[in-house]
């Protein structure tokens, strides 16, 4: 006999009763370890959280501070780093010392 293959990670879901329950709704990744098996997807969260992945939902608690990556960007030119939401990837920002005002998204900030 046949056997069916289907990668659930593919398969898009456009309703809105599917808002937030979708790996990639939570910035997440999805896997399908096994096509032939239904509802077995995975979701993980993104690197570098350790974070085991869960099945047929997104995982609980993605929070990833970037800055303990991405901190010496804003370091090395005498700024600090600040991720205001950890949950979103890629929205670290470098924040300039007092008295000078300036912060710029994923790279340093230009003082005035």
């Amino acid at each position: 006999s046949a056997t069916c293959l289907l990668d659930e990670c593919s398969v898009n879901c456009t309703g809105p009763t599917c808002a937030g329950t979708t790996c990639s709704d939570s910035n997440q990744t999805c896997h399908d370890p096994e096509t032939s098996i239904l509802r077995n997807w995975q979701c993980s969260c993104l690197s570098p959280s350790k974070k085991l992945p869960v099945t047929g939902a997104p995982v609980v608690g993605c929070e990833v501070d970037e800055c303990e990556q991405m901190k010496q960007i804003c370091e090395n030119v005498d700024q600090t780093c600040y991720d205001p939401d950890q949950l979103v990837p890629n929205n670290w920002e470098c924040n300039c010392a007092l008295p000078m005002n300036g912060t710029k998204v994923a790279k340093p900030a230009e003082c005035t």
